[in-house]
């Protein structure tokens, strides 16, 4: 991240937004998303009371495949000048309720950056163009948030494919307001770190809010709209 400029990138290298959880349940037993058909989870992201982009989550279901098309593009500027950008785009593939993939491309300030992963013998190949392929344990999910499953697993950077060694707590009920301002109640989760996140689920399990304090030391919101 240049400057003091928050970005996804310090949500995800730093606290989120990759190691393992202090307990790691078997993979089938972590809950897992479903949708009817097609549902879009939508938010602004907004920072000292500015609105610097948005987040969606396409989800598509299929038969037993669940694909999550996710897409995430950030501005800071003034005006017509532009300081800081950021487009992080990626397809997930889930079946019978298990991970199978995910390809990702992120822009980050003309960064660009590339994983894919893939469910293989023995566990999780990740791929990325800078560093040698690995294998991650069977039960490894990416930390896209989009999925309350990944607040159950062992983690990693759907950004740059690296491991996430954070913890996560869940913290119960909480009150969360929307982008039209009607309150609900969700289920809080929160991943400590070197920099701290917090997510929210509602009722039926769809992520309904985010908060992170980045690299200089401002707070994102991410707003259900």
């Amino acid at each position: 991240m240049p400057g003091s400029i928050p970005t996804q990138t310090t949500l995800t290298r730093r606290a989120a937004v990759l190691g393992s959880f202090a307990a790691i349940p078997m993979l089938r037993s972590a809950p897992a998303y479903g949708v009817a058909g097609q549902e879009r989870i939508a938010f602004d992201v907004v920072r000292q009371g500015s609105v610097i982009g948005t987040h969606q989550v396409v989800l598509e279901q299929s038969g037993s495949t669940l694909r999550a098309h996710i897409d995430c593009t950030l501005r800071v500027g003034f005006g017509p000048i532009t300081f800081f950008r950021y487009h992080h785009q990626g397809v997930e593939v889930w079946q019978d309720g298990v991970f199978q993939s995910l390809d990702t491309t992120t822009d980050n300030n003309g960064e660009q950056l590339a994983v894919s992963a893939r469910r293989v013998a023995g566990g999780i190949g990740i791929r990325t163009r800078d560093a040698a392929p690995r294998l991650a344990p069977a039960n490894t999910l990416p930390l896209t948030h989009w999925n309350v499953a990944c607040m159950h697993a062992p983690l990693f950077n759907p950004q740059d494919g690296t491991p996430i060694a954070e913890s996560a707590t869940c913290a119960g009920p909480d009150r969360v307001t929307l982008g039209n301002g009607r309150e609900i109640t969700a289920t809080r989760y929160d991943l400590s770190g070197a920099a701290p996140i917090n997510d929210w689920y509602d009722n039926g399990g769809t992520w309904t809010a985010l908060r992170a304090e980045v690299k200089d030391g401002s707070i994102l919101h991410y707003r259900r709209i």
